[in-house]
Parts: C-alpha cells; structure tokens; sequence
C-alpha cells in the first residue's frame, strides 16, 4: 500500500503543477476554491455512481449465468476515470492549502 500512496501522491501532484500552469498556483479565494473542487467532487461522484451500476449489472449476469465480461470491462474503464476524478479533487484540495491570491478580509 505505501507503494500505491506514493504512485498516488506523485499522480496528485502531477495534477497540481498542470492545473497550477493552466489556471495558476492559488485560488483566488475561499469561494473560488470550494467551487472547483465541488465540480471535480461531482464528477467524482458520477463515475462512482457508474461503476456501481457496472457493478450492479455484472452481478445480475453473473446471477443469471450470463457473459458478465462487458460489464467487467466497464468497471475496469469507470474505475480508472473515477480515480482520475480523485486525483482531480486531491490536486484541487492541494491548490486551496497553497493559500488565496486574494486576501480574506
């Protein structure tokens, strides 16, 4: 597992550096920060809610004796965006711990 975090960590701060490039190192504010890393947990959430229906329909093939393997596959394939999504809203969190552009108060 300490294997994993650390191919984790690496893939977060990846993210980071990207999206630091892109849209810059900080938020602009609390307010800005709280609505990115939402969209990013929502979409998140999304791939989650899509797995479990893969998850869902392999089991009632598997139950039914039927080829479960398309639905494998597509767990296999929602997993990896899903992880993605949480690399995204890691990365996001990173940023709003780096501080705001602009001063609160």
């Amino acid at each position: 597992m300490d294997k994993l975090e650390f191919s984790v960590r690496l893939a977060v701060t990846a993210e980071y550096e990207r999206a630091a490039e892109k849209f810059g190192a900080k938020h602009n504010s609390a307010h800005e920060a709280y609505a990115v890393i939402l969209e990013e947990y929502e979409e998140a959430m999304d791939n989650t809610a899509a797995f479990k229906w893969s998850l869902d329909r392999f089991w009632n093939a598997t139950k039914d004796n039927m080829n479960s393997i398309p639905f494998m596959e597509e767990m296999y394939e929602t997993a990896k965006k899903a992880i993605c999504e949480w690399v995204q809203v890691a990365a996001m969190c990173h940023k709003a711990l780096q501080g705001y552009e602009r001063s609160v108060g």
